[in-house]
Protein backbone atom coordinates (compact mmCIF):
# COMPACT_ATOMS: atom_id res chain seq x y z
CA UNK A 1 0.00 0.00 0.00
CA UNK A 2 3.13 2.37 0.55
CA UNK A 3 4.39 1.64 -2.74
CA UNK A 4 1.37 2.57 -4.38
CA UNK A 5 1.07 5.86 -2.49
CA UNK A 6 4.78 6.54 -4.09
CA UNK A 7 4.09 5.21 -7.18
CA UNK A 8 0.83 7.61 -7.37
CA UNK A 9 2.37 10.69 -5.64
CA UNK A 10 5.97 10.62 -7.80
CA UNK A 11 4.65 9.25 -11.12
CA UNK A 12 0.96 9.57 -11.62
CA UNK A 13 0.81 12.98 -10.28
CA UNK A 14 3.28 14.73 -12.23
CA UNK A 15 2.22 12.84 -15.24
CA UNK A 16 -1.36 13.90 -14.68
CA UNK A 17 -0.37 17.42 -14.13
CA UNK A 18 1.64 17.51 -17.19
CA UNK A 19 -1.23 16.46 -19.06
CA UNK A 20 -3.41 19.43 -17.77
CA UNK A 21 -0.79 21.37 -18.43
CA UNK A 22 -0.18 20.52 -22.15
CA UNK A 23 -4.35 20.70 -22.91
CA UNK A 24 -4.46 24.41 -21.39
CA UNK A 25 -1.53 25.21 -23.63
CA UNK A 26 -3.38 23.81 -26.66
CA UNK A 27 -6.34 25.43 -26.05
CA UNK A 28 -4.69 28.67 -25.54
CA UNK A 29 -3.01 28.00 -28.86
CA UNK A 30 -6.17 27.03 -30.79
CA UNK A 31 -7.70 30.19 -29.34
CA UNK A 32 -11.40 30.42 -28.67
CA UNK A 33 -13.87 27.76 -30.86
CA UNK A 34 -16.65 31.16 -32.55
CA UNK A 35 -19.29 29.81 -35.09
CA UNK A 36 -21.09 32.93 -36.48
CA UNK A 37 -24.34 33.59 -37.04
CA UNK A 38 -23.76 31.91 -40.94
CA UNK A 39 -22.47 29.02 -39.21
CA UNK A 40 -25.96 28.24 -37.11
CA UNK A 41 -27.62 29.37 -40.28
CA UNK A 42 -29.21 25.59 -39.70
CA UNK A 43 -30.74 26.59 -37.12
CA UNK A 44 -33.49 28.54 -39.18
CA UNK A 45 -33.78 25.94 -41.96
CA UNK A 46 -37.21 25.05 -41.06
CA UNK A 47 -38.55 28.64 -40.54
CA UNK A 48 -37.88 29.05 -44.30
CA UNK A 49 -38.00 25.92 -46.07
CA UNK A 50 -39.46 26.19 -49.08
CA UNK A 51 -39.05 29.81 -49.47
CA UNK A 52 -37.64 32.10 -52.11
CA UNK A 53 -34.76 33.66 -49.86
CA UNK A 54 -32.81 37.26 -50.74
CA UNK A 55 -29.72 38.04 -49.35
CA UNK A 56 -27.98 40.95 -48.64
CA UNK A 57 -23.81 40.66 -48.16
CA UNK A 58 -21.13 40.61 -49.99
CA UNK A 59 -17.41 39.32 -50.24
CA UNK A 60 -16.05 40.06 -45.96
CA UNK A 61 -19.45 37.63 -45.30
CA UNK A 62 -17.30 34.72 -45.03
CA UNK A 63 -18.09 31.29 -42.44
CA UNK A 64 -15.41 30.39 -39.61
CA UNK A 65 -13.40 28.15 -42.12
CA UNK A 66 -13.66 31.09 -44.88
CA UNK A 67 -16.17 30.46 -47.39
CA UNK A 68 -18.10 32.97 -48.82
CA UNK A 69 -21.97 32.96 -47.01
CA UNK A 70 -23.58 33.55 -50.37
CA UNK A 71 -21.90 29.79 -51.81
CA UNK A 72 -22.96 28.36 -48.67
CA UNK A 73 -26.05 29.12 -48.01
CA UNK A 74 -27.97 26.91 -51.01
CA UNK A 75 -26.37 24.18 -49.17
CA UNK A 76 -27.37 25.07 -45.65
CA UNK A 77 -30.43 25.59 -46.47
CA UNK A 78 -31.50 22.55 -49.26
CA UNK A 79 -35.46 23.33 -49.15
CA UNK A 80 -34.92 27.43 -50.27
CA UNK A 81 -34.22 28.66 -53.44
CA UNK A 82 -31.96 31.77 -53.58
CA UNK A 83 -33.77 34.13 -55.79
CA UNK A 84 -31.49 37.27 -55.15
CA UNK A 85 -28.49 38.73 -54.27
CA UNK A 86 -28.58 42.69 -52.64
CA UNK A 87 -24.82 44.00 -52.09
CA UNK A 88 -23.85 47.03 -49.73
CA UNK A 89 -21.15 49.87 -51.02
CA UNK A 90 -18.00 48.73 -52.39
CA UNK A 91 -20.37 45.65 -54.17
CA UNK A 92 -20.04 42.07 -54.26
CA UNK A 93 -16.55 41.60 -54.64
CA UNK A 94 -14.35 44.76 -53.09
CA UNK A 95 -10.74 44.99 -54.24
CA UNK A 96 -8.39 43.05 -53.40
CA UNK A 97 -10.61 40.65 -51.36
CA UNK A 98 -9.90 37.41 -50.34
CA UNK A 99 -12.29 34.87 -51.33
CA UNK A 100 -13.74 36.40 -54.01
CA UNK A 101 -17.43 35.03 -54.98
CA UNK A 102 -17.07 34.07 -58.53
CA UNK A 103 -20.44 32.65 -59.17
CA UNK A 104 -23.83 32.98 -57.63
CA UNK A 105 -25.52 29.55 -57.50
CA UNK A 106 -28.44 29.02 -59.70
CA UNK A 107 -27.68 32.76 -61.35
CA UNK A 108 -29.46 34.74 -58.92
CA UNK A 109 -29.32 38.35 -60.01
CA UNK A 110 -27.09 40.89 -58.32
CA UNK A 111 -29.05 44.16 -56.78
CA UNK A 112 -26.76 47.11 -55.72
CA UNK A 113 -28.40 49.08 -52.32
CA UNK A 114 -25.71 52.02 -52.55
CA UNK A 115 -25.84 54.83 -54.60
CA UNK A 116 -29.37 56.04 -56.61
CA UNK A 117 -30.99 52.87 -54.69
CA UNK A 118 -30.13 52.24 -51.20
CA UNK A 119 -33.21 49.79 -50.14
CA UNK A 120 -34.95 46.80 -52.06
CA UNK A 121 -37.19 48.31 -54.12
CA UNK A 122 -41.32 46.35 -54.24
CA UNK A 123 -39.74 45.09 -57.47
CA UNK A 124 -37.11 43.71 -56.44
CA UNK A 125 -38.70 42.06 -53.44
CA UNK A 126 -41.18 40.57 -55.14
CA UNK A 127 -38.56 38.10 -56.39
CA UNK A 128 -37.89 36.83 -52.63
CA UNK A 129 -40.28 35.29 -49.96
CA UNK A 130 -37.43 36.39 -46.84
CA UNK A 131 -34.63 38.02 -46.54
CA UNK A 132 -31.38 37.12 -44.56
CA UNK A 133 -28.84 39.57 -44.40
CA UNK A 134 -24.92 38.89 -42.93
CA UNK A 135 -22.75 41.24 -43.25
CA UNK A 136 -19.37 42.15 -41.45
CA UNK A 137 -19.63 46.03 -39.64
CA UNK A 138 -16.83 47.87 -38.12
CA UNK A 139 -18.31 49.58 -35.19
CA UNK A 140 -18.76 52.62 -36.62
CA UNK A 141 -21.76 54.60 -37.10
CA UNK A 142 -20.81 56.14 -40.30
CA UNK A 143 -19.73 52.80 -42.13
CA UNK A 144 -23.14 52.06 -44.10
CA UNK A 145 -23.56 48.98 -44.13
CA UNK A 146 -25.28 49.00 -41.11
CA UNK A 147 -27.50 51.57 -42.85
CA UNK A 148 -28.49 49.50 -45.22
CA UNK A 149 -29.40 46.50 -43.01
CA UNK A 150 -31.96 49.40 -41.32
CA UNK A 151 -33.56 50.10 -45.21
CA UNK A 152 -33.54 46.98 -45.66
CA UNK A 153 -35.41 45.78 -42.65
CA UNK A 154 -37.86 48.77 -43.25
CA UNK A 155 -38.54 47.17 -47.41
CA UNK A 156 -39.23 43.86 -45.05
CA UNK A 157 -41.25 45.27 -43.11
CA UNK A 158 -43.68 47.06 -45.65
CA UNK A 159 -43.78 44.18 -47.73
CA UNK A 160 -44.19 41.68 -45.48
CA UNK A 161 -41.33 39.94 -45.55
CA UNK A 162 -39.50 38.34 -42.77
CA UNK A 163 -35.81 38.87 -42.12
CA UNK A 164 -33.15 36.83 -40.52
CA UNK A 165 -29.95 38.28 -39.57
CA UNK A 166 -27.12 36.35 -39.08
CA UNK A 167 -24.51 37.93 -36.70
CA UNK A 168 -21.20 38.80 -36.77
CA UNK A 169 -18.27 40.27 -34.44
CA UNK A 170 -17.64 43.54 -33.82
CA UNK A 171 -14.18 43.98 -34.75
CA UNK A 172 -13.69 46.41 -31.67
CA UNK A 173 -15.59 44.36 -29.15
CA UNK A 174 -18.55 44.76 -27.27
CA UNK A 175 -17.08 47.15 -24.85
CA UNK A 176 -15.52 50.37 -26.84
CA UNK A 177 -18.42 53.18 -26.39
CA UNK A 178 -17.24 56.39 -27.47
CA UNK A 179 -18.21 59.75 -29.27
CA UNK A 180 -21.02 61.59 -29.49
CA UNK A 181 -24.57 60.11 -29.82
CA UNK A 182 -26.38 61.68 -33.54
CA UNK A 183 -29.04 64.30 -33.05
CA UNK A 184 -31.97 63.90 -35.20
CA UNK A 185 -31.07 66.63 -37.49
CA UNK A 186 -27.62 64.94 -38.76
CA UNK A 187 -29.55 61.88 -39.72
CA UNK A 188 -28.20 60.40 -42.78
CA UNK A 189 -27.43 57.09 -44.88
CA UNK A 190 -24.17 57.69 -42.59
CA UNK A 191 -26.13 57.89 -39.28
CA UNK A 192 -29.24 56.75 -39.59
CA UNK A 193 -30.40 56.62 -35.77
CA UNK A 194 -29.44 58.11 -32.34
CA UNK A 195 -26.30 55.63 -31.23
CA UNK A 196 -23.29 56.97 -30.78
CA UNK A 197 -19.97 57.25 -33.52
CA UNK A 198 -18.44 53.90 -31.43
CA UNK A 199 -21.57 51.90 -30.63
CA UNK A 200 -19.80 48.54 -29.36
CA UNK A 201 -22.72 46.54 -30.23
CA UNK A 202 -22.62 43.52 -33.21
CA UNK A 203 -24.72 43.82 -36.41
CA UNK A 204 -27.61 41.21 -34.74
CA UNK A 205 -27.44 43.38 -31.73
CA UNK A 206 -28.14 47.05 -33.59
CA UNK A 207 -30.72 45.05 -35.81
CA UNK A 208 -32.48 44.65 -32.75
CA UNK A 209 -31.88 47.62 -31.15
CA UNK A 210 -33.33 49.54 -34.64
CA UNK A 211 -36.13 47.25 -34.90
CA UNK A 212 -37.49 47.73 -31.54
CA UNK A 213 -36.16 50.71 -29.85
CA UNK A 214 -36.27 52.88 -32.89
CA UNK A 215 -39.21 52.19 -34.82
CA UNK A 216 -38.63 49.51 -37.47
CA UNK A 217 -41.30 47.02 -36.35
CA UNK A 218 -39.76 43.91 -39.08
CA UNK A 219 -40.36 40.44 -38.43
CA UNK A 220 -37.11 40.15 -37.12
CA UNK A 221 -34.82 37.06 -36.05
CA UNK A 222 -31.07 37.14 -35.23
CA UNK A 223 -28.87 33.83 -35.26
CA UNK A 224 -26.38 34.86 -32.65
CA UNK A 225 -22.36 33.41 -32.68
CA UNK A 226 -21.52 31.17 -29.98
CA UNK A 227 -18.31 31.72 -27.91
CA UNK A 228 -17.80 35.19 -28.53
CA UNK A 229 -17.37 37.65 -25.70
CA UNK A 230 -18.14 41.29 -25.44
CA UNK A 231 -14.09 41.85 -24.70
CA UNK A 232 -12.98 40.12 -27.85
CA UNK A 233 -11.25 42.14 -30.28
CA UNK A 234 -10.64 40.72 -33.99
CA UNK A 235 -7.30 39.48 -33.13
CA UNK A 236 -9.17 37.62 -29.67
CA UNK A 237 -11.41 35.52 -32.41
CA UNK A 238 -8.61 34.04 -34.32
CA UNK A 239 -10.63 34.26 -37.23
CA UNK A 240 -9.45 35.57 -40.97
CA UNK A 241 -9.98 38.89 -41.37
CA UNK A 242 -11.41 39.58 -44.72
CA UNK A 243 -11.69 43.03 -45.75
CA UNK A 244 -14.86 44.55 -45.55
CA UNK A 245 -14.14 47.33 -47.20
CA UNK A 246 -11.11 48.25 -49.81
CA UNK A 247 -9.49 50.37 -46.99
CA UNK A 248 -10.09 48.56 -43.95
CA UNK A 249 -7.09 45.40 -45.10
CA UNK A 250 -5.93 44.47 -41.39
CA UNK A 251 -8.07 43.47 -38.10
CA UNK A 252 -6.98 46.48 -36.05
CA UNK A 253 -7.94 48.96 -38.97
CA UNK A 254 -11.22 49.55 -37.53
CA UNK A 255 -9.63 51.39 -34.86
CA UNK A 256 -7.94 53.74 -36.82
CA UNK A 257 -10.60 54.32 -38.67
CA UNK A 258 -12.27 55.16 -36.38
CA UNK A 259 -10.00 57.83 -35.37
CA UNK A 260 -9.17 59.60 -38.65
CA UNK A 261 -11.96 58.67 -40.50
CA UNK A 262 -13.76 61.32 -38.53
CA UNK A 263 -11.90 64.04 -40.09
CA UNK A 264 -13.95 64.09 -43.69
CA UNK A 265 -14.84 67.92 -43.72
CA UNK A 266 -12.21 69.20 -42.63
CA UNK A 267 -9.01 70.10 -44.61
CA UNK A 268 -6.95 67.17 -42.99
CA UNK A 269 -5.61 64.13 -44.70
CA UNK A 270 -6.12 60.73 -43.01
CA UNK A 271 -3.85 58.77 -45.74
CA UNK A 272 -5.72 57.26 -47.42
CA UNK A 273 -4.58 56.01 -51.18
CA UNK A 274 -1.32 55.55 -49.21
CA UNK A 275 0.44 52.36 -46.94
CA UNK A 276 -0.52 54.90 -43.92
CA UNK A 277 -4.29 54.55 -44.92
CA UNK A 278 -6.15 56.01 -41.40
CA UNK A 279 -2.76 56.42 -39.04
CA UNK A 280 -1.98 59.26 -39.72
CA UNK A 281 -3.24 62.89 -39.24
CA UNK A 282 -1.40 65.48 -42.08
CA UNK A 283 -1.53 68.61 -43.62
CA UNK A 284 1.19 70.84 -45.29
CA UNK A 285 1.31 73.57 -42.96
CA UNK A 286 1.42 71.10 -39.64
CA UNK A 287 5.12 70.69 -37.64
CA UNK A 288 4.35 66.86 -36.94
CA UNK A 289 7.42 66.85 -34.14
CA UNK A 290 5.70 69.45 -32.25
CA UNK A 291 2.34 68.66 -32.50
CA UNK A 292 3.40 65.03 -30.99
CA UNK A 293 5.03 66.33 -28.33
CA UNK A 294 2.25 67.96 -27.36
CA UNK A 295 -0.40 65.39 -27.91
CA UNK A 296 2.38 63.05 -25.87
CA UNK A 297 2.05 65.61 -22.94
CA UNK A 298 -1.66 64.18 -22.79
CA UNK A 299 -0.50 60.54 -21.96
CA UNK A 300 -3.76 59.48 -23.63
CA UNK A 301 -4.83 56.29 -23.09
CA UNK A 302 -3.97 53.37 -25.26
CA UNK A 303 -2.11 55.44 -27.82
CA UNK A 304 0.77 57.53 -28.74
CA UNK A 305 2.14 59.79 -31.18
CA UNK A 306 5.30 60.24 -33.28
CA UNK A 307 5.94 62.93 -36.22
CA UNK A 308 4.99 61.57 -39.47
CA UNK A 309 5.45 62.52 -43.93
CA UNK A 310 4.08 61.18 -46.13
CA UNK A 311 3.65 62.18 -50.18
CA UNK A 312 0.50 62.76 -51.82
CA UNK A 313 -0.56 59.82 -54.55
CA UNK A 314 0.59 61.46 -57.93
CA UNK A 315 1.93 64.33 -56.74
CA UNK A 316 5.58 65.90 -55.73
CA UNK A 317 3.80 67.03 -52.56
CA UNK A 318 4.87 65.97 -49.05
CA UNK A 319 2.11 66.64 -46.35
CA UNK A 320 3.49 66.02 -42.57
CA UNK A 321 1.82 65.89 -39.42
CA UNK A 322 1.40 62.73 -36.93
CA UNK A 323 1.25 58.87 -36.78
CA UNK A 324 -0.98 57.59 -34.40
CA UNK A 325 0.34 54.14 -32.55
CA UNK A 326 -2.50 52.37 -31.07
CA UNK A 327 -0.71 50.43 -27.78
CA UNK A 328 -3.55 49.40 -25.92
CA UNK A 329 -7.03 49.02 -27.71
CA UNK A 330 -8.86 48.04 -24.54
CA UNK A 331 -7.99 51.28 -23.12
CA UNK A 332 -7.77 53.14 -26.34
CA UNK A 333 -11.13 56.04 -26.78
CA UNK A 334 -11.09 56.99 -30.74
CA UNK A 335 -13.55 59.69 -30.57
CA UNK A 336 -12.32 61.33 -27.27
CA UNK A 337 -8.52 60.92 -29.10
CA UNK A 338 -9.51 62.37 -32.37
CA UNK A 339 -11.14 65.62 -30.26
CA UNK A 340 -7.26 66.43 -28.60
CA UNK A 341 -5.72 66.27 -31.72
CA UNK A 342 -8.12 68.85 -33.57
CA UNK A 343 -8.21 70.89 -30.49
CA UNK A 344 -3.98 70.91 -30.35
CA UNK A 345 -3.89 71.63 -34.26
CA UNK A 346 -6.57 74.74 -33.76
CA UNK A 347 -4.52 75.99 -30.79
CA UNK A 348 -1.22 75.85 -32.65
CA UNK A 349 -2.91 76.47 -36.25
CA UNK A 350 -5.72 78.82 -35.63
CA UNK A 351 -7.54 79.37 -39.12
CA UNK A 352 -5.58 77.12 -40.64
CA UNK A 353 -7.92 74.39 -39.43
CA UNK A 354 -10.72 74.60 -41.97
CA UNK A 355 -14.13 73.30 -41.26
CA UNK A 356 -15.23 72.94 -45.28
CA UNK A 357 -18.57 74.93 -46.13
CA UNK A 358 -22.08 73.01 -45.50
CA UNK A 359 -23.59 71.11 -48.19
CA UNK A 360 -27.34 70.65 -48.41
CA UNK A 361 -27.52 73.42 -45.43
CA UNK A 362 -24.83 70.78 -43.45
CA UNK A 363 -21.18 70.27 -42.67
CA UNK A 364 -20.18 67.00 -43.44
CA UNK A 365 -18.17 67.25 -40.42
CA UNK A 366 -21.25 67.83 -38.33
CA UNK A 367 -22.82 64.93 -40.27
CA UNK A 368 -20.53 62.53 -39.74
CA UNK A 369 -20.14 63.17 -35.78
CA UNK A 370 -23.73 63.50 -35.62
CA UNK A 371 -23.52 66.69 -33.78
CA UNK A 372 -22.26 70.48 -34.16
CA UNK A 373 -20.90 70.38 -30.88
CA UNK A 374 -17.61 68.87 -31.94
CA UNK A 375 -16.71 71.57 -34.22
CA UNK A 376 -18.04 74.91 -32.75
CA UNK A 377 -16.50 73.89 -29.68
CA UNK A 378 -13.25 73.54 -31.62
CA UNK A 379 -13.72 76.83 -32.92
CA UNK A 380 -14.22 78.42 -29.82
CA UNK A 381 -10.80 77.05 -28.32
CA UNK A 382 -12.42 74.90 -25.86
CA UNK A 383 -10.46 72.22 -23.70
CA UNK A 384 -10.98 68.82 -25.05
CA UNK A 385 -11.91 67.74 -22.37
CA UNK A 386 -14.70 69.80 -21.85
CA UNK A 387 -15.77 68.93 -25.42
CA UNK A 388 -16.07 64.89 -24.76
CA UNK A 389 -17.60 65.90 -21.44
CA UNK A 390 -20.80 67.36 -23.45
CA UNK A 391 -21.16 63.95 -24.71
CA UNK A 392 -21.17 61.87 -21.77
CA UNK A 393 -24.97 62.60 -20.39
CA UNK A 394 -26.07 61.12 -24.13
CA UNK A 395 -23.69 57.93 -23.86
CA UNK A 396 -24.51 57.00 -20.52
CA UNK A 397 -28.26 57.06 -21.54
CA UNK A 398 -27.44 54.85 -25.01
CA UNK A 399 -25.46 52.61 -22.56
CA UNK A 400 -28.75 51.60 -20.52
CA UNK A 401 -30.57 51.98 -23.80
CA UNK A 402 -28.71 49.54 -25.35
CA UNK A 403 -28.61 46.54 -21.99
CA UNK A 404 -31.73 45.37 -23.11
CA UNK A 405 -30.50 44.46 -26.66
CA UNK A 406 -27.06 43.06 -26.14
CA UNK A 407 -27.13 39.21 -27.64
CA UNK A 408 -23.64 38.29 -24.80
CA UNK A 409 -24.30 40.51 -21.90
CA UNK A 410 -21.21 38.32 -19.96
CA UNK A 411 -19.21 41.53 -18.57
CA UNK A 412 -20.09 44.81 -16.80
CA UNK A 413 -21.11 47.18 -19.13
CA UNK A 414 -19.04 51.24 -18.96
CA UNK A 415 -19.41 54.16 -20.46
CA UNK A 416 -16.53 57.35 -20.12
CA UNK A 417 -14.41 55.66 -17.38
CA UNK A 418 -11.58 55.51 -19.47
CA UNK A 419 -11.66 58.85 -21.18
CA UNK A 420 -8.95 61.37 -20.96
CA UNK A 421 -9.03 64.66 -19.25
Amino acid sequence: MARLRWIFRRVVTPVVGALLIWIVVLAIAQGPDIALGVDGVGDVADALAGLRIGIVTNHAAVTRDGLPTAIVLPSELPDTQLTAVFTPEHGLNASGAEPAIAAIPGSAPVFSLFGRVTRPTRQMLSRVDALVIDLQDVGVRPFTYVSTMALTMQAARRARKPVIVLDRPNPMGGLLVDGPVLEPQFRSFIGMYPIPYVHGMTIGELAQLYNNAFGIGADLRVVPMRGWRRHMSWADTGLPWVNPSPGLLTEDSPYYYATTGALDGTNLWNGVSTDARFQVILAPWIDGTKLAERLNEHQLPGVTFSASSVPLPFTHKVWSGVRVHITEPSLYRPMATTVYVLAEIRKLYGNQLVFRQPRHGLSLFDQVWGTRQVRLGIVRGDDASAIVARWQPGLQEFLVLRQRYLLYPDVPQFGDQATPQ
